[in-house]
């Protein structure tokens, strides 16, 4: 890493910001000692400077500023990342996108939006509903996570087994580049190949090849049908068998599963989220979503009682409210819980096939134990699409030996050819790990590319690789 910037250096610096975007623009560090770079820990921001741009043309011109004075630029977002994509140095400024958060369009005819990158998830959730038409991609962290950030790093979420990751809800984008060009390929057609589709540049390349600033993303028809069952079941066979047997409704939308450690965590929490009492090993949440309540009702009460009469479900509940379906819901997302029992832990969103993911998590936890004995875990995801999430912690020593910790689980999945993050990234806490879940030949192409857009490594210099 470099050496701090000298004072000299870092005025002249401020004045071209400030000339670039004014003072509403600019903040420093006064004005963003309370802010963190991750989540869940206090992580400080190294940076002299957080430039907040109004447009791609402010953008652009700070880009030339960093690159005129020297600094790196890092990209903020939300900053619900948790896979370090976030972390600054001295010699960086950052980027923050929250001044551009328009949503500039909605048209109910093509069923698209054009947002701006700091729009949060939620936004664009409550203005599209109101006119009957809804953005499919659904995260926790809806509510600071913004488009911007879910692009760059082409964000799953809990409704990826219906509609796909972010990248298949994207049509067109605006970006600016390391050097400071204006990428403007904001498509609003759902067929277009015409010449080479520049989307794909931004979309999970984890802000290394440019900035987002504006987006066309594709909308549905608002669900108008909303079905939502929990239940016990007593091992991953049929866990499994569930899965095929849900998978054969038209509007299945989410298939979310919890193991013993996460639910039994949860459920004894005290925040009320105990809709079946404890002491099974695996519990379940099936959700359908669509537009023909005759149907969609039908399909999922069949689905019901044959997951019944099959003997896969050892208890459970359907929801017969909204009320109650978000209560349900609400078992599944309690990443405050995790905050709340463990202190500090270490977060795993890896994927596997789904014959080999109940192996591979009790060998992870079976090394783990090894090393450590007062490990504790909760294990939850969604298996519907492969991805499972693993929290860890160790006690006290959990930040000291995070290396070790990933070490072990990542040397486990390794073997079963899994899948590094499924969803949250690489970032700057997983790069040294590629190299395990990548080819050389992989490696190459992606340096090649960056190398091409951003030789000088300007942005997000330790993202990725």
């Amino acid at each position: 890493m470099a050496d701090a910037p000298t004072a000299a250096v870092v005025a002249a610096l401020r004045a071209d910001l400030l000339s670039a975007m004014g003072t509403a623009g600019l903040l420093e560090p006064e004005d963003f000692e309370t802010r963190s770079c991750d989540p869940f820990r206090p992580v400080p921001i190294l940076s002299p400077f957080v430039a907040r741009p109004a447009n791609a043309q402010e953008l652009s011109a700070v880009v030339k500023a960093a690159i005129a004075h020297g600094f790196r630029i890092v990209t903020h977002g939300g900053r619900t990342g948790v896979a370090g994509g976030a972390f600054t140095r001295p010699d960086s400024i950052v980027v923050s996108l929250e001044r551009m958060n328009r949503i500039e369009e909605i048209s109910d005819v093509d069923q698209i939006a054009v947002v701006q990158a700091g729009v949060p998830i939620q936004a664009l959730h409550e203005a599209v509903e109101a006119k009957g038409l809804f953005y499919p991609v659904d995260l926790g962290a809806k509510g600071s996570a913004t488009m911007g950030g879910t692009i760059a790093t082409n964000a799953g979420g809990n409704h990826v087994l219906r509609w796909g990751m972010t990248r298949a809800n994207l049509l067109g984008i605006e970006g600016v580049l390391a050097d400071g060009t204006i990428v403007s390929s904001m498509n609003r057609l759902l067929k277009n190949n015409t010449g080479y589709d520049l989307k794909h540049l931004f979309a999970g390349t984890e802000g290394t090849i440019g900035i987002v600033t504006r987006a066309v993303v594709r909308l549905v028809p608002l669900p108008t049908t909303q079905s939502v069952a929990f239940v016990a079941v007593e091992s991953m066979a049929k866990v499994l068998r569930l899965l095929n047997l849900a998978r054969a409704m038209p509007a299945l939308s989410a298939f979310e599963v919890m193991w013993r450690d996460y639910y039994e965590m949860v459920a004894n929490s005290g925040t009320g989220r105990r809709p079946l009492e404890p002491g099974h090993d695996y519990h379940v949440l099936i959700e359908s979503l669509g537009n023909d309540p005759e149907a969609d009702e039908g399909a999922f009460e069949r689905f019901v009682q044959r997951a019944s009469d099959e003997g896969l479900i050892a208890d459970g509940v359907v929801a017969a409210s909204e009320r109650q379906r978000r209560e349900l819901w609400h078992v599944r997302e309690a990443s405050e819980v995790f905050v709340s029992e463990f202190g500090t832990f270490v977060s795993f969103d890896v994927s596997a096939e789904l014959n080999a993911i109940e192996r591979m998590v009790e060998e992870a936890y079976a090394a783990l134990r090894a090393r450590f004995p007062e490990v504790r875990g909760g294990t939850f995801g969604h298996l519907g699409d492969n991805n499972i999430h693993l929290g860890i912690t160790i006690g006290e020593d959990t930040v000291a030996r995070t290396a070790e910790i990933e070490e072990i689980v990542f040397d486990v999945l390794a073997r079963y050819q899994g899948a590094l993050t499924a969803e949250h990234g690489i970032g700057t806490l997983k790069r040294d790990f590629l190299r395990k879940y990548k080819s050389e030949g992989e490696l190459a192409a992606m340096r090649r590319l960056r190398d091409a857009f951003d030789p000088d490594r300007r942005l997000n210099p330790d993202v990725m690789l």
